[in-house]
């Protein structure tokens, strides 16, 4: 049984149910039945199996470990140096060993870096933000991706029934008109009109069934399913109309789009790696302490043993100019990455506006198309009368079908692009993707700046 649905991607968030664990398999049944799926489990299904979405966490494990790797470079160090070696010649002749030992172990403290430290690791709190933010616009894309496709199934589902009723009135009109013409009642002329009105609608049909299996192809392949799999889509699309105005989707677009987002924090990082190549003109203080032994056997210290503890401080008063070059290149970047920022910005205002429109206008054909059809439907009844009375001919009915398949195809295709603009504009505004049971599980994204300092 078909479910009424309306392609909005916040409803399928909210509804999606693991289907992921099922193996392809068991979703045919004993006859090797197409699968079944809802828009949710195409949703789910493609979550779980998109190689972006692997790709994008593998990512963001990259810049958590490159966090860690500098939070950690803030702590103490240890270094244990070895030495052996075989001793001979004049100066040891008279000492009446070969060989000789050296073992020390040094044990350093970053205490002051003028910022060098501190500015990386905030620089690499901004970039792990930025990996979350791509790993939920990957996300987002995929869900898009995916019911864009079963959308697109759906409608061709309806089209190919569309073309196939049309043949099959065609069919049936041009047996008429064969009786009509044996008994002498319509002209050679008729028929051959009727013949090709028939051929176009076959070809019609022709495409619908090619434009059909292709859809199928590509959901499957979305979905991570053999491209060959048989798809039937469970639900078909409804109308609602859509609350929020333009200057409500453009606000939430610019403060929720993820990639908009990851381009704000991109900047950050940058400002934060201006900031730590400023750290080249300050002193560097280090805590040290250091034990050194040395002997004619390895570990023994009968020829020396010292230990020393203290802070050390060194500053490169001249590096030619090696710091300067580096803090413009910073601030290059940072003007690089501020550029893009503002290019996205505006780029989400106008995807966001392309799409309102998109949807606005959609639902106004949906109402023309609508009113059209109820009309080509009283035309074809009226025809069908008047030729059942003898005041017309079958021609007139075949012109009036014809009028009513459009009709019916153009409503439709209305239908179809508002739901799909409207998933569109849903995806331009940036609404997140609620992470099922196996997601969560997921380390949380780091939110705050403070936490990175």
């Amino acid at each position: 049984m078909k479910k009424t649905i309306l392609l909005t991607l916040t409803a399928l968030s909210c509804a999606m149910t693991p289907v992921s664990a099922v193996p392809y398999g068991e979703m045919y049944g004993e006859n090797n039945e197409p699968v079944q799926l809802t828009l949710a489990q195409s949703i789910e299904m493609a979550l779980a199996t998109d190689e972006r979405i692997e790709a994008a966490r593998a990512g963001r494990d990259a810049a958590k470990w490159s966090l860690s790797a500098t939070r950690r470079s803030t702590g103490p160090s240890v270094t244990w140096n070895s030495q052996a070696y075989r001793i001979g010649g004049e100066n040891y002749r008279l000492s009446g060993f070969r060989s000789t030992f050296a073992n020390s172990w040094n044990l350093t403290v970053p205490l002051y870096t003028g910022g060098q430290l501190e500015n990386q690791q905030e620089a690499k709190g901004y970039a792990l933000n930025r990996a979350d933010m791509t790993l939920e616009n990957t996300r987002q894309t995929v869900r898009f991706q995916a019911a864009e496709a079963y959308a697109n199934l759906v409608h061709r589902v309806n089209l190919e029934r569309i073309a196939q009723k049309a043949v099959d009135m065609g069919g049936a009109q041009l047996k008429l008109i064969n009786d009509q013409y044996t008994e002498g009642a319509v002209a050679k002329a008729d028929v051959l009109l009727m013949q090709v009105r028939l051929a176009n609608y076959q070809q019609n049909l022709n495409s619908a069934q090619a434009a059909l299996e292709v859809a199928e192809s590509t959901l499957a392949s979305k979905l991570g399913l053999p491209q060959n799999t048989d798809i039937e889509a469970v639900d078909v699309f409804s109308y609602e109309p859509y609350e929020k105005d333009l200057p409500a989707c453009e606000a939430y677009a610019l403060a929720h789009r993820p990639d908009g987002k990851a381009a704000e924090l991109a900047v950050k990082s940058a400002e934060a790696e201006k900031d730590a190549a400023k750290s080249g003109y300050r002193p560097r203080v280090n805590g040290v302490a250091g034990k050194s032994i040395t002997g004619t056997k390895a570990f023994q210290n009968e020829r020396s043993d010292s230990w020393e503890a203290g802070i050390t401080l060194s500053w490169n008063i001249f590096d030619n100019g090696v710091t300067a070059a580096k803090v413009q290149q910073a601030k290059a970047d940072v003007n690089q990455y501020q550029a893009e920022a503002n290019r996205i910005k505006k780029t989400i205002q106008l995807e966001t506006r392309s799409a309102y429109i998109q949807m606005k206008t959609a639902e106004d054909n949906i109402k023309a198309a609508a009113a059209a059809v109820k009309q080509a439907e009283e035309s074809y009844t009226i025809a069908q009368v008047r030729y059942e009375e003898g005041v017309d001919i079958l021609l007139s009915v075949a012109d009036a079908q014809e009028k009513l398949t459009q009709a019916r195809s153009n409503y439709s295709t209305a239908l179809y692009q508002y739901n799909l603009y409207r998933a569109t504009l849903e995806k331009a505004m940036g609404i997140p993707v609620i992470r099922s049971d196996k997601e969560r599980n997921q380390p949380e994204p780091i939110q705050a700046k403070e936490e990175h300092t």
